[in-house]
Formats: C-alpha cells, structure tokens, sequence
C-alpha cells in the first residue's frame, strides 16, 4: 500500500528535541499516526522523496508533537538529516518535494553490500557489527548515495560510506539475515611509495685511457735525425756540429 504527499523539507536545525535520529527522517505526530495506523500489517514505512532531478529513500522514524513554527502551511512537514540533504542538494528550509510512502514490501532483501569509508579510521576499530545495526536502522539503500553513520568505538566519530554496489538491485532493504559486506580502500588511504631501483653505471671505455700506475719503458730504438751514424772517433755523428 503506497500514496503521495506533496511535503516541504525541512532541516533538523530548526527542532529543538533531543529524539531527532540521524539515520531517519521525522514527521508531525498527526501525520505518523495516519501513515501508521492505515499500514498496521507492515513493520516499517519509509519515503521515496523526490526533489527537482534527485530520489532519495530513507526510513520514517519517530514523530514529534508539531514544528515550532506558528505559520500556517497547507503540506505535510518533513524533517531529514543533513546527509539526506546533501543527497537532494537541498537547503532544507522548507523547499516542497514529493514523497511516495513504502513499506518494506516495495523492496528486495539485500543479499551484498559494498562500501568505501572515506575515513581510513574506521579500519582501526572492530566497528562492522556496529555498522550492520546501524545500516538496519537506515533501512534502504540506494546505489551510489553517500550514508552518514557515527562509529560509537570511535567516540560516535562520524564517518561517510559511499555504497559502490548492491545486489539483488540498486535499491534494497538491508536488513536481509544472509548479507555479504564487503569494503573498498578508504578514499583518505595514501599508497605507500614504491621502492626505486638503483641506477645501473653503464660500462666504459673511459677507464682504458687512464696510464698505469707503473708504466712499461721501452728503452733502445732509433735515434732521432734519421739513420744511426758515427764519426771516425766514434761519437755519434751530428751534422750540425761542424757548420
């Protein structure tokens, strides 16, 4: 059973009770008590907003009384968390969008979910039973949103998911008993630089060219001026000596 409600979006800035869930979005008590008491078979309602060019899916949550605005409005108020409003590029000051109510019969069970922290932190806590029950309090799914989950054993340190991929479809219940987990590297991990080779020294005939430390003399030959001649008393002959 699904129907449609034109709805101005609305930040949780402007409400100042402490119940305001930030995995799920919020409504006036009248409204929640309607869209509750004519689905009494089904165990959880979520919205389909639809915003200018975006969809968003997320879990209906608790209610509160009324907003603390005296204007008068003629559309149901709904009150999302800032991720979800990033997913809408939404200012969340009561912008109208249209909101199509599910139950969780509208979606297949997840049977895989993939997801890339952007913070390597949560690698450093034992935090995936915690994230399971966080991603059943979101209730759906969608591929290619970003989800906003606070990790407790972090300090409720706050960490963004990207979900990379899903199956049986892009938009699934996630709560189904057989899921597989997977993630990918954190979009903040550095790569650990690669190790370089040494420069190899090329061969070189430059070594050849450099004189021994002891050098071979090689004595005897012939003389400079040509033919080795003497003179009658013997001396080496010069024929300058008598010019």
């Amino acid at each position: 059973m699904e129907d449609t409600d034109v709805v101005e979006l609305w930040s949780p800035i402007f409400i100042t009770e402490d119940s305001i869930d930030a995995t799920t979005c919020t409504l006036e008590k009248y409204v929640w008590t309607r869209l509750m008491n004519s689905r009494e078979d089904s165990r959880r309602l979520f919205a389909k907003i639809e915003f200018e060019e975006k969809t968003l899916y997320i879990a209906v949550g608790s209610y509160i009384e009324s907003m603390p605005m005296e204007s008068e409005h003629s559309h149901v108020r709904l009150i999302i968390p800032r991720w979800a409003l990033d997913v809408l590029s939404a200012t969340g000051m009561g912008e109208l969008g249209v909101v199509t109510w599910l139950t969780e019969e509208a979606f297949p069970s997840a049977t895989r979910i993939v997801l890339r922290p952007h913070d390597s932190a949560f690698y450093h806590a034992d935090a995936k039973e915690e994230l399971e029950f966080a991603l059943t309090r979101i209730g759906v799914l969608q591929k290619g949103q970003t989800i906003l989950v606070s990790i407790q054993s972090l300090g409720d340190y706050p960490i963004s998911f990207d979900v990379v991929d899903l199956e049986p479809a892009n938009v699934v219940l996630a709560d189904g008993e057989e899921v597989v987990m997977e993630f990918e590297t954190a979009l903040d991990h550095v790569p650990e630089p690669i190790a370089r080779p040494g420069t190899p020294i090329p061969d070189s005939t430059f070594a050849s060219m450099i004189p021994e430390a002891n050098p071979t003399i090689i004595t005897g030959g012939r003389r400079l001026g040509g033919v080795n001649r003497v003179t009658a008393d013997g001396r080496p002959w010069n024929p300058y000596r008598d010019m």
